[in-house]
């Protein structure tokens, strides 16, 4: 069972390049992020043409995630109460046995902006809503832009990021209380240091390596002894036939 999350930075800009994507690596489960469509735009035939069943939490302009999968979805949950004020940043579904929690964390701008305090409260709603709704033994997997990079060999350099959301200690410490439900990242021991998920495409960050880890997949202890492989897909960054890519990589993690 093939599982990717990635952030496609506008589904609208990107139909195509995922429509490449989808032809060439056909994963059993993609989990998309920052749609910015509201749901009733969002292209659901490239998915269904292809055999997906599809869960979408969509919003104007901005945000979105979405859910395909080769297998069908249930129990699917839209949003994260009290905590995304309405945006659309959640959407959970069961699929293959498995539960899958997809996010797009707000990033939190800087650590004097209302959005920091606005993203530290998602991820305490989010340790409160993994409490009430999900069980550590049970099969689950969390995944998506959290918008953290947990470890220094996540950053191209700790001294850039001191301070700064996506690498600011309390963030760090909402990371932990992740850990602390249940949570394994599936994705980490399995690359090599250094390895990013996401590049600003100013400034060359991509051809320089200046980026960072912030694609995450997190899974319980049941799924452990699954995982055959994980990787960034960091070729899918790159412009294909013409297509501008987003400016994050697929994350793929493999189960058996």
């Amino acid at each position: 069972m093939r599982i990717v999350t990635w952030n496609v930075n506008s589904i609208k800009a990107r139909e195509d390049y995922v429509r490449l994507f989808l032809d060439r690596e056909s994963p059993d489960v993609l989990c998309l992020q920052e749609l910015k469509l509201e749901t009733s735009k969002v292209p659901a035939e490239l998915f269904e043409e292809r055999g997906y069943h599809l869960a979408t939490h969509g919003q104007k302009r901005w945000n979105g995630v979405l859910i395909a999968s080769k297998e069908p979805l249930e129990e699917i949950h839209k949003g994260l109460a009290g905590a995304d004020d309405g945006q659309a940043r959640s959407i959970s579904a069961v699929t293959g046995g498995i539960r899958l929690l997809n996010l797009y964390c707000p990033q939190g701008q800087s650590v004097d902006s209302p959005q920091f305090p606005f993203k530290l409260a998602f991820f305490d709603a989010l340790r409160r809503w993994l409490d009430a709704h999900a069980d550590p033994a049970e099969p689950l997997i969390v995944l998506g832009d959290l918008n953290i990079a947990p470890r220094p060999e996540d950053v191209w350099s700790v001294e850039a990021f001191d301070g700064v959301p996506s690498f600011h200690p309390q963030e760090h410490e909402r990371w932990a209380q992740l850990l602390d439900f249940g949570l394994h990242d599936a994705v980490a021991p399995r690359v090599e240091p250094g390895t990013f998920t996401f590049w600003d495409y100013r400034g060359g960050a991509f051809h320089r390596n200046l980026g960072m880890r912030i694609d995450h997949v997190l899974v319980t202890e049941p799924l452990l002894p699954r995982i055959s492989g994980a990787r960034v897909e960091r070729d899918w960054r790159k412009k294909k036939e013409g297509l501008t890519a987003s400016d994050h990589a697929p994350v793929t993690v493999e189960l058996s």
